[in-house]
């Protein structure tokens, strides 16, 4: 059995950019990677920021793009397809999860901390993909705790 400390990686998929966050050994805190170009080549794109990481994850967690209904949104099957992949790619296990609102509140706390427009732009991925993380590692702890 494996007992090194590992980490959660979460993904916030699109077609043009894709938002990474890593968790921390502890799996407590959720951190903005980067963004990368999203595409024919994603996976790659993926596996080289995540560089030196790769041996020391656990898992993936991919936003799964629920309307507010809880229904399946129009991105649901590209994002279901690109979690299939990315689980053959890596031989890892992928998790989706409910990604509603990620990129809302991306935008929100980027504003509160004084981002101009193009700073958000260019840190909305990886900061939505944070805050999805940063959801699931404190349902994992309350879960742990009850």
């Amino acid at each position: 059995m494996n007992t090194s400390p590992t980490l959660i990686v979460s993904i916030d998929f699109g077609i043009k950019r894709v938002g990474l966050a890593v968790s921390d050994f502890q799996q407590k805190i959720a951190l903005p990677l980067t963004t990368v170009p999203g595409g024919k080549l994603v996976l790659l794109n993926i596996e080289k920021a995540l560089g030196h990481r790769l041996a020391q994850i656990e898992r993936f967690i991919v936003g799964y793009p629920l309307l507010l209904s809880g229904k399946r949104g129009s991105m649901a099957s590209l994002v279901e397809t690109f979690a299939s992949q990315l689980e053959q790619h890596f031989h890892l296990p992928v998790e989706l999860v409910d990604e509603r609102l990620s990129s809302q509140g991306a935008e929100r706390l980027m504003k509160t901390v004084g981002l101009s427009r193009k700073q958000r732009a260019q840190h909305t991925d990886a900061t939505a993909a944070s805050l999805l993380l940063q959801t699931y590692l404190d349902k994992r702890l309350s879960k742990r705790l009850a």
